[in-house]
């Protein structure tokens, strides 16, 4: 029987999506109703300053993460590590490990922020009531409203390919 090499992910891992994390474990608080899903990174972590990979663990940390709504209310943990630097003459000794999705800094995933992005531009909905469905707050909504704003060209720098003028309808007059 031929068995596949790559490494299968769990069936939590892929009902949770999230590239390059893989699910530890998850706990339902019924009481709450929420669930608790710790997650770690399988992403090679690179020094911020001199950008050698690191392989030594320094320590974890849990951090919570924002991120799209699964299934209902689901508050993320991420088990984040912090590594050492390999590199002797690198001035950072230790770091923290960051992803695509979670970059430096982030408490949200980038995947929270475009879907927050979209939900307010795409579909025209009000700041406030994107933050109530996906039950976060209104200012981190109006940031990536904001953010999404900012990184728009220039209106002074945009020139147009055709100008038009749009002629009013004649009014309709009855034939007799």
């Amino acid at each position: 029987m031929i068995q596949p090499t790559e490494s299968c992910p769990s069936a939590a891992t892929t009902l949770f999506d999230l590239p390059d994390y893989q699910v530890i474990s998850v706990i339902h608080d019924r009481d709450a109703g929420i669930r608790v899903v710790t997650v770690a990174s399988d992403f090679p972590a690179a020094c911020p300053s001199c950008a050698v990979l690191a392989s030594r663990v320094h320590s974890r940390r849990i951090q919570r993460v924002r991120d799209i709504l699964v299934a209902g209310h689901v508050r993320h943990m991420w088990a984040k590590r912090w590594l050492f630097c390999e590199e002797t003459l690198c001035a950072r000794k230790t770091f923290s490990e960051s992803t695509p999705q979670v970059p430096r800094f982030a408490r949200s995933t980038a995947r929270l922020k475009e879907t927050l992005k979209d939900a307010v531009i795409d579909s025209g909905r009000a700041a406030s009531e994107v933050a109530t469905a996906f039950g976060v707050s209104w200012w981190l909504v109006n940031t990536v409203v904001v953010a999404a704003a900012a990184a728009l060209p220039s209106v002074d720098l945009l020139a147009p390919a055709r100008l038009g003028i749009e002629r009013a309808p004649l009014p309709f007059r009855a034939v007799v």
